[in-house]
């Protein structure tokens, strides 16, 4: 379980990393690859950089980059480990939320639940239908997700699956874009209409209790399984 023991790594890496205020959302991608190195050269893999390409295109016709592949062929026998959902080859979107302590204006809540959702329509909606490979959101947070989060519509109704994503195990859920508010719509850009049905395994670290200094929540979300109807 080489992506689920990098994760793991994250908590240590980040904690020292000294300007913590500069980390954006390409960072937190590259230093996730270099936990993703320490687990190939634990293994003494031959060339492990080689096995690492961001920004990669889906397809190769299409000009949509996902943030991280990683091709794990030769390394991981698929054929045992796919029934615990560990596949050979494996796309990875990336996303940190970390602007509190150093932007003046509000945090759209919405938009950035909208954002985590569009990135597992395109790891659903991109990649080959026809092979099974390891799809996975991970979200970094430098505070608890509810500062950056809205979990609940302004009519107070739940969002379920943003609960869903962020509670550790396997779960099932449905996301409808229709029913959501105009600044969800606006993570989706020309996406208008959908419907996905989705089964997720999430992964997490988080601090055992709430922290006034730093911190950070991280959640490995992978999908299981993905219908867009």
């Amino acid at each position: 379980m080489i992506i689920e023991s990098a994760l793991f790594k994250l908590p240590e890496i980040l904690m020292g990393y000294e300007n913590t205020d500069g980390l954006y959302e390409n960072n937190i991608a590259n230093l996730f690859s270099m936990a993703i190195l320490t687990e190939l050269n634990a293994r003494n893999i031959d060339n492990p950089l080689g096995k690492i390409q961001m920004e990669k295109r889906y397809d190769k016709d299409i000009n949509i980059r996902c943030d991280m592949y990683l091709d794990l062929t030769r390394i991981i026998p698929e054929e045992k480990l796919s029934q615990y959902g560990i596949y050979q080859k494996n796309w990875l979107e990336f996303k940190y939320f970390g602007g509190i302590n150093r932007n003046n204006g509000n945090i759209t809540k919405s938009k950035n639940a909208g954002k985590i959702m569009y990135d597992i329509f395109r790891l659903i909606n991109y990649t080959d239908k026809n092979n099974k490979n390891g799809l996975y959101s991970i979200c970094v947070f430098n505070d608890l997700p509810k500062n950056y989060l809205a979990f609940n519509r302004r009519d107070d109704n739940k969002r379920e699956w943003l609960n869903y994503i962020l509670t550790p195990g396997i779960n099932e859920w449905i996301f409808e874009l229709n029913d959501e508010t105009n600044t969800v719509k606006e993570a989706f850009k020309d996406v208008a209409n959908i419907k996905m049905e989705v089964k997720t395994r999430t992964t997490c670290f988080e601090p055992l209790k709430e922290q006034k200094d730093k911190a950070f929540w991280g959640y490995l979300i992978q999908v299981l399984d993905g219908k867009i109807i």
